[in-house]
């Protein structure tokens, strides 16, 4: 019999978890770009416009395109992140 107490869990610091949201929105994003994009547009006809040799499967073509949405939403909420956690506060100069 195991006689261990549960201590509740572990408390992340700041930055971890401003990096796991910036990841999970980013996520998030990228699935719901997938989807509204490739409802419009299939992957096949698309390789057509960067080179006329390319040939790849619809499934590698949704599998680039999420990832392509998940680094461009990642850079955005990356910065937007950065922005907001680095910006001076408003009550500062109401202290003062």
């Amino acid at each position: 019999m195991v006689s261990e107490e549960y201590r509740g869990t572990k408390q992340w610091s700041r930055d971890k978890q401003a990096v796991f949201t910036v990841v999970w929105i980013s996520f998030l994003c990228a699935a719901i770009g997938t989807m509204v994009f490739f409802a419009v547009f299939d992957p096949v006809d698309l390789t057509g416009i960067f080179d006329q040799d390319l040939e790849i499967n619809r499934d590698a073509g949704y599998a680039a395109g999420f990832f392509f949405f998940w680094a461009l939403s990642l850079i955005c909420s990356g910065i937007t992140a950065f922005l907001v956690r680095t910006a001076p506060k408003r009550d500062a100069k109401h202290r003062e």
